[in-house]
């Protein structure tokens, strides 16, 4: 009995020292396997990483695209406008590209009203003058490895608002740094008042040029002044469709109706929204100021 009982412990420790080295091998494993799954990982990102290149005001599109309008609201008697170009996505700012990026930006200028050299355009460090109808260039170039922007402004002549504009254009020296794009927009700047207390101004950048009738498409310029409030903006759906890639920082989006807060101190002061003609055939309206929307700021008892 004494060699029988033994046997049987000796076998006992035998299967646990064997279980020992099965659990073992089968952690090291599992560990090599997490570890390389986490490489993979790392390099699916990076392979598929977010485009490190944009502007606040312009537009990243692929080269040989037609550049759009940016309605660009500024305060009464101020003429200047600035907009950045920046070595990351401005959806995931803290992804910042780790090679140097150079580029050239052109700048053009048409349907001012001033004459001569009336408008200038500054990269920071020099400064250009430009007519009515010309055009200047710089090379500048975004250090990579941090977070870096460079910043462009527009100085025009008084009473140009909503009539001058200014086409950008920036290309990077390698476009395979950024996948093919480049990046354009047309600068149009649109005068709003701030008046005392929290007011909300509203109206249609396109009515000096010609009837909404001759539209598609039907652009709305929001800007709220003197704080923080909540606009109620309404439209009629049967003849108006809202952009569906509209997309405010706070709101609530239905059928025919859209509640949001705006801001007047931070990037939220403005929003250019974009509505579509619901029908095939041509409106019947002729006249901006008939066109079936309408804007209001709401109070707290709304």
């Amino acid at each position: 009995m004494k060699n029988h009982f033994s046997i049987k412990k000796r076998m006992a420790v035998l299967i646990c020292l064997i279980l020992a080295v099965l659990a073992a091998a089968a952690g090291g494993t599992l560990a090599i396997y997490t570890s390389q799954d986490h490489q993979r990982s790392v390099v699916r990102n990076r392979d598929n990483e977010t485009i490190r290149f944009s502007s606040d005001k312009l537009y990243r599109v692929m080269e040989g695209t037609a550049s759009q309008k940016y309605y660009y609201p500024v305060g009464q008697g101020d003429l200047t406008m600035t907009f950045y170009v920046c070595n990351y996505d401005q959806a995931k700012s803290a992804l910042f590209s780790e090679n140097n990026l150079e580029y050239q930006i052109d700048f053009s200028v048409k349907n001012g009203t001033g004459s001569g050299a009336c408008y200038r355009i500054s990269n920071g460090s020099s400064e250009e003058e430009i007519e009515n109808g010309g055009t200047c260039s710089f090379t500048d170039s975004l250090g990579g490895g941090k977070k870096s922007l460079n910043s462009y402004s527009f100085t025009f002549a008084e009473g140009d608002y909503n009539k001058v504009e200014l086409a950008v254009t920036v290309i990077p020296k390698d476009t395979s740094q950024t996948q093919g794009r480049i990046l354009n927009g047309v600068l149009v700047p649109v005068e709003h008042t701030a008046e005392r207390g929290v007011t909300v101004k509203y109206e249609y950048p396109d009515s000096r040029r010609s009837g909404p009738e001759d539209f598609d498409a039907y652009n709305l310029l929001v800007t709220i002044s003197g704080g923080e409030g909540t606009v109620k903006i309404v439209w009629d759906d049967s003849q108006l469709d809202l952009d569906p890639f509209f997309a405010p920082k706070e709101g609530v989006k239905q059928t025919d109706e859209i509640v949001f807060k705006m801001n007047s101190e931070d990037e939220t002061g403005s929003y250019l929204i974009q509505f579509y003609n619901h029908n095939s055939s041509k409106p019947d309206w002729t006249d901006w100021a008939k066109l079936p929307i309408s804007v209001e700021l709401q109070t707290e008892e709304q």
